[in-house]
């Protein structure tokens, strides 16, 4: 089955956005700077510190591809800094961000990528994607969640 991943053309167009969310802490890092690249079965969140780092990936697949499962989810860590990376996704998203999946890095060294969190969801379901910062003791930091349809 042919899906297609619509986002929010405002998100889609804009790139530095901040992330929201956690509380500010001497062991907070910076708030990272996102990427967003949207293609037709896929959303890729890229997080970067200030100095240009990549810190790590958050990624949702619609279909079936190249092995990876349809309507999954995928953390990557690619910078040592203590943080790890989580993957969320909110299935029929309202007003409130609700977690229905969510895959992280953490107890990994980086680099790590988690494997693949799939379930099936019907055609057309609404979604939302969004991806987190997170350390044992701190609150997440999690960026805006980028809606679309499986």
């Amino acid at each position: 089955m042919k899906r297609t991943f619509a986002a929010l053309a405002g998100l889609v167009t804009t790139l530095g956005l901040v992330l929201v969310g956690g509380q500010a802490s001497a062991a907070t890092p910076e708030q990272p700077r996102i990427e967003v690249s949207i293609q037709s079965q896929s959303i890729v969140y890229d997080l970067y510190d200030s100095a240009g780092n990549h810190l790590g990936i958050g990624k949702f697949n619609a279909d079936p591809a190249d092995g990876v499962p349809g309507d999954a989810i995928q953390a990557c860590d690619r910078f040592a800094d203590g943080w790890g990376i989580e993957t969320q996704l909110d299935v029929n998203p309202g007003s409130n961000w609700d977690t229905d999946r969510s895959v992280n890095t953490r107890g990994h060294s980086s680099p790590y990528c988690s494997g693949w969190d799939s379930g099936n969801l019907g055609e057309d379901t609404p979604v939302a994607i969004r991806v987190c910062l997170v350390k044992s003791g701190n609150s997440p930091i999690c960026s805006p969640g980028v809606r679309g349809s499986a």
